[in-house]
């Protein structure tokens, strides 16, 4: 029984090896043919995770950019709660992954769905990571008009004055 056990498990093991190197292997492959942006949502659209992709940039930086890698993320449309929370285990900056998101805005913003959340963070200041806030910066503040005060009559002679 232990025996059967233990040749399950190193299936599953050989399987989960086999299909890392596989998807590693296309992203590679996409990256040297198409460039950074294909590469990542070619892997998103596999099923790869923001931490897989991540992580395998990272350990691969003789190889690949990390702020390529996360503007590839977020112009694949890759959900910036997941790309923000592997960034933070990975430990890239806030000022990385800011940097990242002004990039990927103005170069392929057509494609984005940016929500109020992308705009602003609402106040709350309370959000792990980068506020959103970080990233685009706050209306100028509208003057209050001036205020017009209502036109004075001009105050006629009395007849009755003593």
């Amino acid at each position: 029984m232990r025996t059967i056990l233990c040749m399950m498990a190193l299936f599953f093991l050989l399987t989960a090896g086999a299909a890392q190197a596989a998807w590693t292997d296309d992203f590679i492959r996409d990256y040297e043919a198409f460039g950074m942006d294909i590469a990542v949502k070619d892997a998103l659209n596999n099923e790869v995770t923001p931490d897989e992709i991540l992580t395998f940039i990272i350990s691969s930086s003789e190889k690949f950019e990390t702020k390529k890698g996360l503007k590839g993320l977020y112009c694949a449309g890759a959900d910036r709660d997941a790309v923000r929370e592997a960034a933070n285990k990975l430990g890239i900056t806030v000022q990385d992954l800011s940097v990242a998101l002004e990039e990927s805005i103005a170069e392929c913003g057509d494609k984005l769905t940016l929500n109020d959340r992308d705009l602003f963070d609402g106040g709350s200041g309370q959000e792990p990571g980068m506020s959103d806030r970080d990233v685009i910066p706050s209306p100028e503040p509208v003057p209050e008009p001036e205020l017009l005060e209502p036109p004075t009559r001009p105050q006629s002679a009395s007849p009755s004055a003593p």
